[in-house]
């Protein structure tokens, strides 16, 4: 396979979905207060410069990520919906999860941080997953 034989418009709406489903993760309909109770803060200690910043890194993270998952998942012959979520899942699960448990025990986090940071990755790749399968 080419590095470049992925479809630009599955990358751009996984990107997408994938910025939708942190917002609406981290967002007050969810998890924003356990999530700030978790860090120890309240919402006026929030620096605002410093999320808009996060923001625009992870929109540029989004994008390789889905960039990365579009690879593994054209690797596979004949891809279906589920190949694509079950790739993403294991993305997700295996690889972005896990890598949560350094700062969760090594920094002192609150278990709880790792549960949230972790569930928006499994969910996010998931669907980042079922996005480019579609596509391939």
């Amino acid at each position: 396979m080419n590095l470049t034989d992925v479809s630009l418009l599955a990358i751009l709406f996984s990107a997408i979905s994938n910025t939708i489903i942190g917002t609406l993760w981290y967002s007050p309909l969810l998890f924003a207060n356990i999530w700030m109770k978790g860090m120890g803060k309240k919402k006026e200690e929030i620096d605002m410069k410093g999320a808009n910043l996060g923001y625009l890194l992870n929109i540029l993270a989004s994008f390789i990520s889905a960039y990365v998952l579009s690879v593994f998942i054209n690797l596979i012959d004949h891809v279906t919906i589920l190949d694509g979520a079950l790739v993403g899942f294991l993305a997700g699960f295996g690889i972005a999860a896990c890598r949560e448990v350094s700062p969760t025990f090594f920094e002192g986090r609150r278990r709880i941080l790792f549960f949230i940071s972790s569930g928006y990755h499994i969910v996010a790749l998931t669907v980042m997953g079922i996005i480019i399968a579609a596509f391939a």
